[in-house]
């Protein structure tokens, strides 16, 4: 890729959430936020102009379907973008505006410590958020991604910062809170019901001594909130509800021709969930 132009990892944003930042600013998750946009333009193919906040990227078009992605000088913005919902404005942590569309998909990151009897404000947060945004825009694709930290009882952890029991089982709080992502995930048609979303992600990771990992016992693979599922029924639901009526029109996602450096080859192997960017053959 000519220039120098870095995609934050998810590793990197699970270190940060290990690091301890102050959550009050909120600058514990927007590197989570970024690792979400910059995979929205590599992975998802969406111009990095349409994709908020910005990352350091700039496009050019080849064709309707192929553009050239190069680094963009510019400094990357921490910025979330204002959507005007049913009932409220709300600023939603990554959106794709497409030109001539307006606002057509988003997702909604979280994360959680520590403190997990407040999951059921996170539950309440989640539905509102989600009813309002869908009330003024049926077809918004939205997805709602919550990391989840590992923390056992028998790590010297008090029973209010635990979310998981010596046995390194989901404590009952925790389960709760996983059925219910469950049943507010799923969405699948513009009449399906506002109160659920498109996609739903969960994630447990872990803080060692030098590095995070990821907790790959929980939530169980088959689990429709899985992480692995999250971003690839976002692109599905996209294409289908964007795409499908006009597959050459200019709503469709791209594919990048690089030059330079060009792109790793796979991203967050080390992770268990790699991805790699929608490079054209």
């Amino acid at each position: 890729m000519k220039g120098e132009a870095h995609a934050v990892s998810l590793g990197a944003g699970l270190a940060n959430l290990c690091a301890n930042v102050k959550t009050q600013s909120q600058e514990h998750i927007k590197p989570i936020h970024a690792y979400c946009a910059a995979r929205m333009v590599l992975e998802g193919g969406f111009l990095p102009e349409w994709v908020y906040p910005k990352q350091s990227f700039a496009s050019k078009k080849v064709t309707n379907g192929v553009y050239e992605l190069s680094a963009n000088p510019a400094p990357k913005s921490s910025s979330e973008r204002r959507v005007l919902g049913g009932i409220k404005y709300k600023d939603i942590d990554v959106t794709v505006l497409v030109p001539g569309l307006g606002p057509a998909l988003g997702i909604s990151a979280k994360s959680t410590g520590n403190a997990f009897r407040n999951l059921t404000n996170r539950m309440e947060e989640a539905l509102g958020d989600c009813t309002n945004i869908h009330l003024m825009y049926p077809g918004f694709v939205f997805g709602f991604l919550h990391l989840i930290r590992f923390n056992r009882v028998s790590d010297g952890v008090s029973i209010q910062d635990a979310s998981f029991d010596k046995a390194n089982q989901p404590l009952p709080s925790i389960q709760r809170y996983h059925e219910v992502l469950v049943a507010l995930s799923g969405r699948s048609t513009i009449t399906d019901p506002g109160m659920r979303y498109e996609a739903v992600g969960m994630l447990v990771y872990r803080c060692g001594k030098s590095s995070a990992e990821i907790w790959n016992q929980y939530p169980p693979e088959q689990s429709p909130v899985h992480f692995s599922n999250f971003f690839q029924r976002l692109y599905s639901l996209y294409d289908l509800r964007f795409a499908y009526p006009e597959p050459n029109g200019p709503n469709i996602r791209k594919e990048w021709r690089v030059t330079g450096k060009g792109l790793p080859a796979a991203y967050d192997q080390e992770l268990q969930f790699p991805w790699e960017a929608r490079l054209a053959s």
